[in-house]
């Protein structure tokens, strides 16, 4: 005996062994294990969070058997297209692809009762079995806290507009910051360490959708760099990720170049702030590093802006054939202005939709910032219309004058199509390809061969101007981003089936991410807001290698057991697709934890 183990132990001690080694099996708990928390435990974190744990069932199981209400499912069916509904609702996503499972039978779709299989029950799908609507950060550390006792899937809703549905997962406990409102203006804002102050800022709770900032911003004449979307969370996944602004990103930079401090509850339940003078590894990585991954933030304060006035002015077009001479000839040369215009610090956006399945549309809206009078823009721009008159290009030119930026940015809820899910995905156009002779002839060749149906989108988001020049800044966005000249978006609408679901995130990844990266297949980089679900090079493509490694390091600093696990985000790759089983890729870094769990093995068969 004494002999075998003096062998095993020198067996062991070979770095090539050890890094051969499986590592042992690591799950979350799950609820039909003997570690998931009693009733007894749950009761006592509802009482700690002052009653606002929710036991999450899908909104739509009202409308099958056998807890069928009539009245009740007519009100879901008609409350599930807003989307702030669905942002305050802890069992909704803004999408349903996210909220069910891969499962044909785990689906609780909401359709009219003539599509809708009523004697079909509901199954929880995606969604988590719990839901903290914290309200305070004592809240926040106190949900952090039990999930990490009971090792339990912890993920993170904010407004739920994530496109790869990382605000739920299977058997998990989720906390929702929708309820963290707070808005306060500040002249100078003096960031904790700091003694000379940034200027005129706004701090904002993590629950402070678009279109309460600006509102705000009307009222006390200022603006921040956001989004289109009015019910997504400004301080969440937006801003975390990168946050792009049509608005007013060509003008004053990305979300995350203008935040200028956290708050944050770490995986450990501390509360911290995080800004250039003190905990600066977790301030630089929530510059971009992705949202759930890091913590989970309370609030941030941002740069605020004037309130400016500008001009806005559009240029549609509309065919009956949209065939190739279409994007050869109409899009590319909407897009050689939209070139000339961004030469002018002019900045755009190409929107190509279609309204009926007959016809396509085509909208250029341009931005003259600080610009006052209409009838100017449209001088500026008639030797461009002259242009695509003598190609006989038919478009229609309107010109408005926007007395400040807030104003013109929705701020009612979307009303979503009944049933139809969607699909996002996203690529960069190098400053090197769009500035070249054949750039907008190029991409819109790559445009003409994605399929666009009536409830499909394709759009660019100006980058370039301030984001080029913000080039210096040490934030955790892809390095791409300064060098680029438009984000493209491909939304892809999906008919309520898990079939149609199935086929479309296999096109989105095997189809159409080929296709738009054909437009330059030496520069792959997608904004991982707007990415493709199944991106398998994700950390060359979201942040790139040098970016990513600083991350990971970070991530491990912070989070080591990661307790903050979120889909294509940063640790994820040692997680399985859900995040509730650990399953290193990295052997070699796990040789103690293998040897520890070998050892035990080895006395167990010894003894026995």
């Amino acid at each position: 005996m004494r002999h075998l183990v003096t062998f095993v132990v020198g067996l062991l001690l070979s770095w090539g062994f050890l890094s051969s080694l499986q590592d042992p099996p690591s799950c979350r708990c799950r609820p039909w294990e003997s570690c998931w928390p009693d009733s007894h435990q749950w009761t006592s974190l509802n009482a700690s969070i002052d009653g606002n744990l929710v036991h999450v069932q899908p909104v739509g199981s009202v409308c099958h058997d056998p807890q069928y209400d009539a009245v009740a499912c007519g009100d879901v069916l008609d409350l599930s297209r807003n989307s702030g509904w669905r942002a305050s609702n802890p069992a909704t996503l803004q999408d349903w692809i996210w909220e069910t499972g891969s499962g044909d039978n785990e689906s609780c779709l909401l359709l009219s009762s003539s599509e809708r299989p009523q004697e079909i029950p509901c199954h929880q799908g995606r969604l988590p079995l719990y839901s903290a609507a914290v309200k305070s950060t004592a809240h926040v550390q106190g949900v952090v806290r039990f999930a990490k006792d009971h090792n339990l899937r912890l993920v993170i809703k904010n407004t739920g507009h994530d496109a790869t549905g990382r605000s739920a997962a299977p058997d998990s406990l989720q906390i929702h910051t929708y309820f963290l409102k707070g808005i306060h203006y500040h002249d100078n804002f003096l960031a904790e360490g700091d003694a000379t102050g940034s200027g005129p800022a706004v701090t904002l709770g993590a629950g402070v959708v678009h279109s309460e900032v600006y509102k705000h911003g009307i009222d006390h004449k200022y603006s921040v760099v956001g989004g289109e979307c009015p019910t997504v969370g400004i301080v969440g996944g937006f801003l975390q990720g990168g946050g792009v602004s049509s608005w007013s990103g060509f003008t004053r930079g990305l979300a995350v170049d203008n935040v200028l401090e956290y708050q944050v509850v770490t995986a450990n339940a501390e509360l911290v702030i995080a800004n250039e003078h003190q905990n600066q590894d977790l301030f630089w990585a929530l510059r971009g590093g992705g949202g759930g991954t890091f913590g989970v933030v309370t609030q941030a304060t941002v740069r605020a802006f004037p309130d400016d006035p500008t001009v806005v002015s559009t240029l549609v077009l509309s065919s009956t054939q949209a065939d190739t001479s279409f994007w050869e000839k109409a899009i590319s040369r909407l897009l050689s202005i939209l070139r000339s215009c961004n030469q002018q610090n002019v900045h755009g956006q190409l929107i190509i939709t279609r309204p009926s399945v007959d016809i396509l549309n085509a909208g250029l809206t341009l931005h003259f910032s600080n610009m006052t009078n209409a009838l100017h823009a449209e001088t500026l721009l008639q030797p461009h219309i002259a242009s695509l008159s003598e190609e006989q290009i038919s478009t229609t030119l309107s010109s408005k004058f926007v007395a400040n930026i807030n104003s013109e940015l929705r701020l009612d809820a979307d009303i979503y199509p009944k049933g139809i899910g969607t699909l996002q995905t996203s690529m960069m156009i190098s400053n090197e390809l769009f500035g070249s002779s054949e750039g907008p002839s190029t991409v819109a060749q790559v445009f003409g061969k994605l399929p666009i149906g009536p409830y499909d989108l394709l759009f660019t988001s100006n980058l370039g101007g301030r984001i080029a020049a913000n080039k210096g800044l040490d934030t955790a966005i892809h390095p791409a981003w300064r060098s680029s000249a438009h984000l493209v978006t491909y939304v892809r609408s999906v008919e309520p089936s898990i079939e149609a679901k199935k086929l479309a995130l296999k096109e989105i990844t095997n189809i159409y991410m080929p296709i738009l990266y054909s437009m330059q297949p030496s520069f792959k980089v997608s904004y991982r807001n707007l990415g493709d679900p199944n991106e398998k090079n994700y950390q060359e493509v979201f942040w790139g290698e040098k970016v990513y490694k600083r991350l990971a390091s970070i991530k491990a600093k912070l989070d080591p057991n990661g307790l903050f696990i979120s889909k294509l985000g940063v640790g994820s790759e040692d997680w399985d697709t859900e995040g509730m089983c650990y399953q290193p890729q990295n052997r070699v870094s796990q040789p103690l934890r293998s040897l520890k769990y070998f050892l035990s093995v080895l006395k167990d068969t010894i003894c026995y």
